[in-house]
């Protein structure tokens, strides 16, 4: 765990409420990347949802118990974070009582809530949540072209390589 703006950053904990709450979701960036193998500093969970009218109902339950923000807004605007508004937008940054969580509806052209689960590797932990697959993380970061972005996708790609080699179903995972 590490420290942000809004305290300990804790994303199993976050994981845990989105799970209580029967959220739809994968996990992406750094924290699906880190549990593949593609290890680097992150301070947010970041995470791809459903966008059905129950799975909104569920999320905007979630957020309210996660006590969540949105960061960044003009001073003196105000946003609930109810199905309404969380279908209207599509990247939410926010802060919760357990750090930073990113929503996205799709992080790169195709790739949505449908078509990242449907190839996503569950995790089996404190928590049980699904990661996006490698090679999708490489298109998103492709996609994002930060300059961060180049040094990630080295690691993924050595990651995707690895896997090729020796997939999760054969090493136990």
């Amino acid at each position: 765990m590490t420290e942000d703006a809004a305290g300990v950053f804790d994303p199993i904990a976050i994981i845990r409420v989105l799970n209580e709450h029967r959220v739809r979701f994968v996990v992406i960036g750094g924290i699906a990347a880190g549990v593949q193998g593609a290890m680097w500093l992150t301070t947010d969970l970041d995470l791809v949802y459903a966008r059905d009218r129950q799975d909104l109902t569920h999320l905007a339950a979630a957020l309210a118990a996660l006590d969540a923000e949105p960061i960044g807004l003009p001073s003196g605007v105000t946003v609930k974070l109810d199905e309404r508004s969380l279908a209207s937008g599509s990247v939410w940054t926010l802060k919760t009582r357990f750090g930073r969580l990113d929503l996205l509806d799709e992080p790169a052209p195709g790739l949505t809530y449908t078509s990242l689960a449907a190839s996503a590797r569950t995790i089996h932990g404190s928590a049980t949540y699904p990661v996006a697959s490698v090679d999708h993380l490489i298109a998103m970061n492709r996609t994002a072209g930060r300059p961060k972005d180049a040094g990630h996708l080295e690691l993924l790609e050595r990651v995707a390589q690895e896997l090729r080699r020796d997939p999760p179903d054969e090493r136990g995972d």
